[in-house]
C-alpha cells in the first residue's frame, strides 16, 4: 500500500492536470466555435439581405413593366375574342362531343349553376376558363371561380356554396371536395371532366340538341372537333360566337330567319311593340322633350323590351299552340267526313296520300321547330338583360362588326382569325418584356425557384 501511494498520486495529479488541460483547450475551441458560428450567421444574413435586396430589384423592375403594359393588357382582358386559356382542355374532357358542349354553353347562357371538377387543377381552371369565354360577347354575370382548392375553406363553407347558393354560379373545383363531400347538387349541372359524364339540371329539360337553334351548334362543332387529330380551336370559337350573336341579332338571327309560326307570331308582336315606344318616342320629341329625357325614355325602352321577350316568346308559344290544335282538330274532322273509316289509323300514317293531313305534322313533315323555345331561357337570363341595357358598350362599333356580319358580308372566321393574330402579337410583346427582365436577373444572379414535381402548375399552358 505504502509502495503504490506514491504513484497513485502522483498518477491522480497528472490525470487532474490534463484534465484541466483538456477543458482548458474545449473551452478554447467552444469560444471559437461560437465566434465562427456567429460569423456564418452574420455571412447568412447579409446574404440573405443582399438576396431580398435582388428579389426587391426585380420587383420593381417587373412592377415598371407591367405599369408600361397596362394599356395593352386592359386591351387584352376586355377584348371578347381574346381567350386567355386553349379550348382542348374543355373538348377532350367532354370526349369531343358537340352535344354536350353545346349543352354546357347553353346551361352558362341561361343562368343554370355549373359545377366543374377534375384531379387535374390544370383542366378543371382551363375548362371554366374556356367555357367562360365561349360565352363572348355576352358576359358571365354570376358567381365565377376558375378553380376551387379542395382546402380552401372548411367543408361546410363550401357545402353551402355549392348547394345552398342562391345565385347562378360557374366554379370548377377538386375531384377530392366532391368526394368529401359525398354527393352533386342535384338542382347543378355537373360535368365530371375525368369520365366526360355531365349530369343534366331538372331545370334544363327544355334543352334539346336536335332541336332549332341548338342544332345548328352541334353541326357546326361537330365539324371542327371530331378528335383531337380533326380538333380546330379556331372553329370552335367561330361556332360558339355565331350562335351567340344570333340569338342577339333579333334582326337577322334565329328568330327573324324562322319559319315557325310560333316565331313568326313573336316577330309580330316585338315589332308591334316597338311601334309603339317608336310612337311614344316621337310624341314626346314633338312637344318639345329635352335630351336627357330622351335619353332616359331609350333606356326606359331598352329594359322594357329586354325585361319582356321571354314573355313575348311564351305568349307566342301558347298562341302558335292553339292554333295548331285548332288545324289539328279540323284536319281530322276533314278526314273524318271524307270517309276515313279508320281515323286513329289516319293518326298513325295511314292516311299518307293526304298532304298536310295530320299524320304528315306529326311524323315531322309539317311546320318546323320554333327556336323561341330554346331561346326563351336564353332571354330570361341576366346576362342577356345586362348586355341588352348597355348600348353604347356591347354596340360599340368594333363589335358591331361580327354582331352584323350577315349585314356587312363579313366571314366571321376570316374576322376572327385577323383578331386572334392580332392579339397574339400584342400578348407576345408584353410576355416578351417579362421574359426579358427575368433573363437579366438571371445574368444578374437572382435565382429562379425551379418548379416542384408535385406542382400542378409547372406544366405549360398556364404562363398566361
Amino acid at each position: 500500500a505504502a509502495g503504490w501511494q506514491l504513484p497513485l498520486s502522483c498518477s491522480m495529479g497528472a490525470s487532474c492536470s490534463m484534465s484541466r488541460s483538456v477543458l482548458s483547450l474545449a473551452a478554447g475551441v467552444g469560444r471559437a466555435g461560437g465566434e465562427e458560428g456567429a460569423l456564418a450567421a452574420r455571412v447568412e444574413e447579409e446574404a440573405a439581405a443582399e438576396r431580398a435586396a435582388r428579389l426587391t430589384a426585380l420587383l420593381r423592375e417587373a412592377e415598371a413593366v407591367v405599369r408600361q403594359s397596362v394599356p395593352e393588357l386592359r386591351w387584352l382582358l376586355r377584348h371578347p375574342l381574346w381567350l386567355p386559356v386553349p379550348l382542348a382542355p374543355l373538348c377532350k374532357a367532354l370526349q369531343w362531343e358537340s352535344a354536350e358542349v353545346a349543352y354546357l354553353l347553353l346551361a352558362a347562357l341561361t343562368d343554370q349553376r355549373v359545377l366543374l371538377h377534375s384531379r387535374d387543377p390544370l383542366v378543371a381552371f382551363s375548362a371554366a376558363s374556356a367555357l367562360r369565354c365561349l360565352l363572348a360577347p355576352l358576359e358571365y354575370s354570376g358567381v365565377f371561380i376558375p378553380f376551387l382548392p379542395a382546402g380552401l375553406m372548411p367543408l361546410e363553407d363550401a357545402r353551402t356554396l355549392l348547394f345552398d347558393c342562391s345565385t347562378p354560379y360557374l366554379i370548377a373545383c377538386e375531384t377530392l371536395l366532391v368526394a368529401r363531400l359525398g354527393a352533386v347538387p342535384d338542382v347543378a349541372v355537373v360535368a365530371d371532366l375525368d369520365r366526360g359524364a355531365v349530369h343534366k339540371a331538372p331545370s334544363t329539360e327544355w334543352f334539346s340538341a336536335r332541336a332549332p337553334p341548338v342544332l345548328s351548334l352541334c353541326t357546326e362543332l361537330a365539324a371542327c372537333m371530331g378528335d383531337c387529330i380533326r380538333f380546330r380551336q379556331s372553329g370552335v370559337q367561330v361556332a360558339c360566337l355565331r350562335f351567340v350573336v344570333d340569338v342577339l341579332n333579333l334582326g337577322s338571327g334565329f328568330l327573324a330567319s324562322s319559319r315557325a309560326p310560333a316565331d313568326d307570331a313573336a316577330r309580330r308582336q316585338l315589332a308591334l311593340l316597338r311601334t309603339f315606344a317608336d310612337d311614344v318616342t316621337s310624341r314626346c320629341r314633338a312637344k318639345g322633350l329635352g335630351a336627357d329625357a330622351l335619353a332616359s325614355l331609350q333606356r326606359a325602352r331598352l329594359q322594357s323590351e329586354g325585361a319582356i321577350l321571354a314573355d313575348v316568346c311564351d305568349v307566342a308559344l301558347a298562341s302558335a299552340g292553339e292554333a295548331r290544335a285548332e288545324r289539328l282538330t279540323a284536319d281530322g274532322g276533314a278526314w273524318h267526313r271524307g270517309g276515313q273509316d279508320n281515323w286513329a289509323a289516319g293518326l298513325l300514317g295511314d292516311a299518307a296520300p293526304h298532304a298536310g293531313g295530320l299524320a304528315a305534322q306529326l311524323a315531322g313533315g309539317g311546320e318546323p321547330a320554333p327556336v323561341c323555345r330554346q331561346l326563351r331561357h336564353v332571354y330570361a337570363s341576366q346576362s342577356f338583360r345586362q348586355w341588352w341595357l348597355q348600348p353604347s358598350r356591347t354596340r360599340s362599333p368594333d363589335r358591331l362588326q361580327w354582331m352584323e356580319f350577315r349585314a356587312k358580308g363579313i366571314d366571321l372566321s376570316e374576322y376572327v382569325r385577323e383578331n386572334r393574330d392580332s392579339l397574339a402579337v400584342l400578348e407576345q410583346s408584353v410576355s416578351q418584356r417579362i421574359h426579358d427582365l427575368l433573363a437579366k436577373a438571371s445574368v444578374d444572379g437572382v435565382e429562379r425557384a425551379a418548379p416542384q414535381e408535385g406542382d400542378p402548375y409547372r406544366r405549360e399552358g398556364l404562363d398566361k
